[in-house]
């Protein structure tokens, strides 16, 4: 009894049903005894697997956290979610990226010789590949990077492109001080793994939507913890909400890497939609900005406008997942000194008195 009650308490969720989790002895258990076995075999699981691999690069010298300025800081999407006031975050960041790392992060994109203002280099994207769904499946139109480029983009360890793990290096260093700054107990940032999803979803993207792909671009969510498979994510940590407390938060950071953007006349704004209102809010792209984002935001790709002309708005997109080691919260997004979030849609309403409740600060 007391080993059933343990996997009853490790794999319940809000939101049934529930994956099984199995843990298997032949000793007989006390209820603590129980408890310490099946958190032994989901570590194990953690571990096997690779859930929980820290991003542990250092940003190189010359870099600074005091460089990073907030562009934009908003919430929106908000519901009452557990008995709890939940909305969804993005923070848009101008200095985390300067212009060196860009470079080199379009760089990966183009061969040396290549133009990028000319549009994507054949060598590197081929229509109908580019795919930014939870399936994996290719969007209707619009250009991907040839899976050969991304498989190099997405390359771990030694293999790691160095602009990539520099900017793996700074967004992790950026969201640990948010983590210090805002009282919480640590923060582990690392990447999506593969066996949340399976292969089919890389850790990273790219895009480089023109001005000739028009309306291609439809809304979709980069993922939701409550609506993945059955897989060894969901053995050890179940489906949930994003931004429970005590579980993973699923985080993209989207990098512009164009070297030139003439905003409002060229667009290409990421829309941002508030389902229960229906209001769209725009981030304006500019070379460098990084946009960090709960994954479950309803967004879409806007296409250049028709005077940006051939040149692609190219962007990068990594997949994180946050853990905190203070199970009582979820982790940050903005540095609490920037004051409250901007509440925007159904975030504004009132909740306690207090607009947007606690998470609205994140």
């Amino acid at each position: 009894p007391h080993m059933g009650a343990a996997l009853d308490a490790a794999a319940r969720e809000p939101h049934p049903p529930s994956p099984v989790f199995v843990a298997v002895t032949s000793e007989p258990q006390t209820a603590e005894g129980a408890a310490d076995a099946v958190e032994r075999a989901v570590r194990a699981d953690v571990e096997a697997f690779g859930l929980r691999e820290p991003l542990r690069r250092r940003p190189s010298p010359g870099w600074a956290l005091s460089d990073v300025t907030p562009a934009l800081h908003a919430v929106l999407d908000g519901a009452a979610v557990g008995g709890r006031w939940d909305v969804s975050s993005l923070v848009a960041l101008d200095g985390l990226v300067d212009e060196k790392l860009r470079a080199g992060l379009l760089s990966l994109l183009h061969g040396p010789s290549w133009p990028p203002e000319k549009g994507a280099d054949p060598d590197y994207w081929c229509d109908g590949s580019f795919s930014d769904t939870l399936s994996g499946e290719p969007a209707s139109s619009g250009v991907g990077l040839r899976p050969a480029r991304l498989a190099a983009l997405c390359a771990e360890g030694r293999d790691t492109p160095p602009p990539v793990a520099e900017l793996e290096a700074r967004v992790g260093a950026y969201l640990r001080a948010v983590d210090a700054a805002s009282g919480g107990g640590g923060v582990d940032v690392c990447r999506m793994p593969e066996a949340a999803f399976g292969p089919e979803v890389t850790p990273l993207a790219a895009n480089a939507p023109v001005s000739s792909d028009g309306e291609a671009y439809g809304w979709h969510i980069d993922a939701d913890p409550a609506l993945l498979p059955p897989s060894p994510w969901t053995d050890c940590f179940g489906r949930y909400p994003n931004r429970s407390p005590g579980k993973p938060r699923f985080v993209t950071a989207l990098v512009y890497l164009s070297p030139e953007w003439r905003w409002p006349e060229w667009g290409a704004q990421t829309r941002c939609l508030d389902p229960p209102t229906g209001e769209v809010l725009a981030v304006p792209p500019a070379p460098g900005r990084l946009l960090l984002m709960d994954q479950d935001i309803s967004h879409a790709v806007t296409a250049p406008a028709a005077a940006a002309g051939d040149t692609p708005r190219y962007s990068l997109v990594l997949k994180l997942c946050l853990h905190s080691h203070r199970g009582s919260v979820a982790p940050p997004l903005a540095m609490p000194g920037w004051g409250p979030a901007s509440a925007f849609g159904s975030a504004r309403r009132l909740r306690g008195g207090e607009e947007g409740g606690e998470e609205g600060r994140g």
